[in-house]
């Protein structure tokens, strides 16, 4: 059993496959030691750990998985993956972007974009076995907290269901345009790229899916789990070599 790990920007997120099978998945605030080792007492049979650390490498976390004689595997740019990266700054391509790939690369044929709704919105362009780039902008979160910090009088919010066209209130007016900015913007670049690549197939995934997935055009998959699947995927890739 594999145990994979996604550290990033605002949560931890975590997944336990049987081979090819998710079994369990869940997120917390940070990761400690501890919580790792409540997660390893719970299911013995892990023998395998992936993690993709967009903050670092946590040393402790390596230093267990030695203690427990578990294999552990650290997602770096120079890590071995089942595609070609043609990234012109491969060492500033986040883990989570590669993660993604190879995860779409292995369940989905042909083009693809993937865009992952997260504290980033990242879309990401992967052209048969080819990683090629893309593009980032604001998440959600980012877009309303910005405003909020940015400002002196305009508050901090979060964001619910906009179920109006005209914002009446400050408060109403802020959530619209971080609603509609991202519809827009989403939905343009979809078609941006797919008037470049006409056969491309659209993926959407990412924490902050359920917020605007109803809203969007053209989307082929709905994939919230794409990123787990893709470290599972390296650390098969990577018991084979």
């Amino acid at each position: 059993m594999n145990l994979v790990l996604d550290v990033g920007n605002t949560n931890v997120k975590w997944a336990i496959f049987d081979e090819n099978k998710m079994i369990k998945f869940n997120y917390c605030k940070r990761l400690s030691t501890v919580y790792l080792q409540k997660i390893l007492s719970k299911h013995p049979k892990i023998n395998t750990v992936c993690m993709a650390n967009q903050l670092g490498d946590t040393f402790e976390i390596k230093n267990l998985c030695i203690k427990y004689n578990l294999k552990y595997l650290s997602l770096q740019v120079s890590c071995k993956i089942p595609i070609e990266n043609h990234y012109k700054s491969p060492k500033t391509l986040g883990l989570d972007r590669i993660a993604l790939a190879v995860g779409a690369t292995k369940i989905y044929p042909g083009n693809k974009l993937i865009v992952d709704f997260g504290t980033c919105i990242t879309y990401d362009i992967v052209l048969g076995n080819n990683y090629i780039g893309g593009q980032i902008s604001a998440g959600i979160k980012t877009r309303l907290d910005s405003l909020s910090s940015s400002t002196k009088n305009l508050p901090k919010l979060e964001f619910t269901n906009i179920d109006y066209m005209i914002g009446d209130t400050t408060n109403k007016g802020i959530l619209l345009g971080a609603n509609d900015s991202i519809i827009f913007e989403v939905n343009g670049v979809i078609e941006k790229y797919k008037s470049r690549y006409p056969n491309i197939q659209t993926i959407i995934t990412g924490g902050d899916l359920k917020m605007i997935k109803d809203k969007l055009k053209n989307i082929n998959f709905i994939n919230p789990y794409l990123l787990m699947e893709g470290l599972n995927y390296i650390i098969a890739f990577n018991n084979e070599k």
